[in-house]
């Protein structure tokens, strides 16, 4: 499929495995989000060997354990505790790289994203510090062995996005826990695609959540009350949180379900949900999953 995929476009299968490297696999196999993210770059491609490049990481990514720990990070301080960014923005370069050091993950992920410049929406109040950024990456190689730290600094250096981020200081975490490794299920696949990836990415996924929030809008009340793009998106947004992140818990600590709820509130809250209503809507479709999996796999059946 990444050969498939690089014919297509080759630039877009680049940027496409990055993301997968930081958000599916992650301190699965840190060395693969290092050749990952170096790969960005067409020089480097160009001297390693592109094809071959393309085929190694798809193979070695494909083998990893799987942690979803960085977009778990990401995800639940963004959204769960978003005024964090704020009371961060006024902190001096040293108070930052102080929180940065610390024990908390999530204190440490939005010190880091404020250093880098890369907050949630509405809470950029300060441009990137580029000394205390590169002051964070000579701390990686203090806090961690020497791979994780190359995949680490590499991921601070050149981040795609906030989930990046997350990976970094991930990579902190004492991988050998095994207490708080709780691995993910494997995902459902429906024409080659994991569930949650053919629901949010594909043509096909988006059409079967359509079908899916139609029957549903019967069934529930807050989502009859919604318009029916909203409700869709509800429903997509419900799918992804009763279905897809059933995901690690590498980064866990005392705030993890507190920090959970919140950010899941909010993926329903959003399009116009109480709090109430976001839960009886996951609620109705943790029930009805079954026939989804039905849905999807008419829609399939049809295009095929």
């Amino acid at each position: 499929m990444a050969l498939a995929l690089h014919r297509l476009d080759p630039r877009y299968v680049w940027r496409a495995v990055s993301t997968i490297a930081v958000e599916d696999v992650g301190i699965g196999a840190p060395e693969a989000v290092f050749w990952a993210t170096s790969a960005q770059r067409a020089g480097f491609r160009k001297a390693v060997g592109e094809l071959p490049l393309l085929i190694a990481l798809t193979r070695r990514m494909a083998e990893a354990t799987k942690s979803r720990s960085a977009i778990e990070l990401a995800f639940v301080t963004d959204t769960g505790e978003p005024e964090m960014f704020r009371l961060f923005g006024g902190m001096t370069t040293g108070q930052l790289l102080d929180r940065f050091a610390g024990s908390d993950p999530y204190e440490a992920y939005a010190a880091l994203s404020v250093l880098r410049g890369i907050v949630p929406k509405g809470y950029r109040i300060r441009p990137p510090d580029q000394r205390g950024v590169m002051a964070a990456g000579e701390m990686l190689i203090d806090q961690m062995e020497p791979a994780s730290a190359l995949a680490a600094r590499a991921a601070l250096f050149h981040p795609l996005d906030e989930m990046s981020l997350g990976f970094v200081v991930a990579a902190r975490l004492h991988q050998d826990d095994a207490e708080r490794h709780d691995p993910m299920p494997e995902s459902m696949l429906i024409d080659g695609y994991p569930a949650e990836t053919f629901d949010q990415h594909e043509r096909l996924g988006r059409r079967a959540i359509g079908r899916f929030a139609r029957l549903l809008s019967g069934l529930s009340p807050a989502l009859a009350s919604l318009s029916p793009a909203k409700a869709q998106a509800a429903v997509a947004d419900g799918t992804f949180v009763v279905e897809g992140q059933l995901l690690d818990r590498w980064v866990g600590g005392p705030d993890f379900d507190r920090l959970r709820i919140a950010a899941d509130c909010f993926s329903l809250t959003r399009h116009g949900l109480s709090a109430e209503a976001g839960k009886a809507v996951r609620q109705v479709v943790r029930s009805s999953l079954t026939d989804l999996h039905i849905i999807r796999q008419m829609v399939v059946n049809e295009a095929g």
